[in-house]
């Protein structure tokens, strides 16, 4: 194909949303903003673009593969195009707003991401999420995944699942085994691609270490499944290392208790050895699965001190989704169906009149042009405006 023949493609993993997808898409951003706002949770709209070293400073420093960057034409300085809004919030909340009490923000926006996601193949997710800053209690975690389940309520997902797991947990175990760098990155590849023969023989070879921290170890990949059971086994592996882990399983156990105890009918899913954004977050990851794909579908966590960059050291956590990811999904909530009218293009200041009345009213009015087939334009709405002893009808 050559260059004149490709010229209306876009670049592979972005798409455009023709007008239905746009509309469902723009109905569920507003009704999750609503949703959040009734929670206390105020917008903000961060810029598209940003100085790098914004962007990419402190614990975001590992979204730096992701990130598209340029040349700003003005100040010879590298930007970067977004590649998730947390972190611009996180700045907003250090630097712009400096309150002291809690402070909840959420947004809306187009991101664009160097490599596409291995899902679902996009890279210009539109994503919508909520942050929590200033409450390093299990009470603001809690509240972050009722309002996560909440959101996904919203958009009518039904029987999904909530996945938990706790970055502290690895993390602490490898200080205790003195992994080094490169130990350290080989063990968490290895715990992301969930391989149990490679794990068990890559720890075989770990002599070194104590009989207790081996055997958490080798357990560590299989501690996952139902959360109070993986909480039961979890305290009895741990028990004799002591109380590095305490804190950890203490958060889990009591976000689990609450949850179960306000949705009773939830599966929650738990997995000490989950690593999604290890270098980003600090403690407590959780996400929703869908059960008809199983695809994760909203995902978040804490990421206490990612302010600290701007002047301002607070915890927080949060949590986001993609609202192109949910196109897929074909959920039942959809836009309320406007009746859609023709009106003849005619200068008639009493038509003029019921056009505006109809609009107001939350109808669709669509002018017909004359040089254009009526019956094909017609074809297209619901009903037509027709002039029936001098006034003007719906028919």
């Amino acid at each position: 194909m050559s260059n004149e023949d490709n010229r209306w493609l876009v670049p592979d993993g972005t798409e455009d949303v023709l007008p239905k997808e746009a509309e469902q898409v723009e109905y569920w951003r507003r009704l999750l903003l609503e949703e959040f706002a009734r929670w206390g949770y105020a917008q903000v709209l961060p810029p598209l673009v940003e100085f790098v070293q914004a962007l990419l400073t402190g614990k975001a420093s590992d979204l730096h593969l992701d990130t598209c960057q340029l040349v700003d034409q003005v100040s010879g300085r590298m930007m970067g195009v977004r590649s998730d809004m947390t972190p611009q919030v996180a700045r907003i909340d250090a630097h712009r707003l400096q309150q002291k009490l809690p402070t909840r923000l959420c947004y809306a926006g187009e991101v664009l991401r160097a490599r596409p996601n291995l899902v679902t193949g996009s890279r210009s997710p539109i994503q919508v999420g909520a942050e929590l800053f200033g409450h390093a209690g299990v009470q603001s975690d809690i509240e972050v995944m009722e309002l996560m389940l909440a959101t996904c309520e919203r958009v009518g997902l039904k029987g999904v699942t909530l996945v938990l797991g706790h970055v502290s947990i690895y993390r602490t175990l490898s200080t205790l085994s003195l992994f080094t760098p490169e130990q350290d990155a080989v063990a968490q590849a290895m715990l992301q691609r969930k391989s149990l023969p490679e794990w068990q023989d890559w720890c075989a070879q770990l002599t070194h270490l104590p009989d207790g921290v081996l055997s958490a170890l080798l357990v560590l990949p299989m501690l996952c499944g139902e959360a109070n059971d993986v909480l039961t086994r979890a305290q009895k592996l741990f028990a004799a290392l002591g109380s590095p882990f305490d804190a950890a399983l203490t958060r889990l156990k009591a976000i689990v208790k609450h949850i179960t105890m306000t949705h009773s009918d939830l599966t929650v899913h738990l997995d000490l050895a989950d690593l999604r954004g290890f270098q980003y977050h600090t403690g407590v990851v959780f996400g929703v699965i869908e059960a008809k794909r199983q695809r994760l579908i909203a995902s978040g966590g804490r990421y206490d001190d990612i302010g600290a960059v701007f002047g301002r050291s607070r915890p927080a956590t949060g949590f986001s989704l993609d609202l192109r990811q949910l196109l897929d999904l074909k959920l039942p909530v959809q836009p309320p169906k406007r009746k859609r009218v023709l009106a003849p293009a005619v200068a008639d200041m009493s038509l003029v009149s019921v056009i505006q009345q109809l609009r107001q009213e939350g109808h669709t009015v669509v002018i017909g042009f004359p040089d254009v087939d009526w019956t094909s334009q017609k074809s297209e709405c619901d009903v037509e405006l027709v002039q029936e002893n001098h006034r003007w009808v719906m028919r």
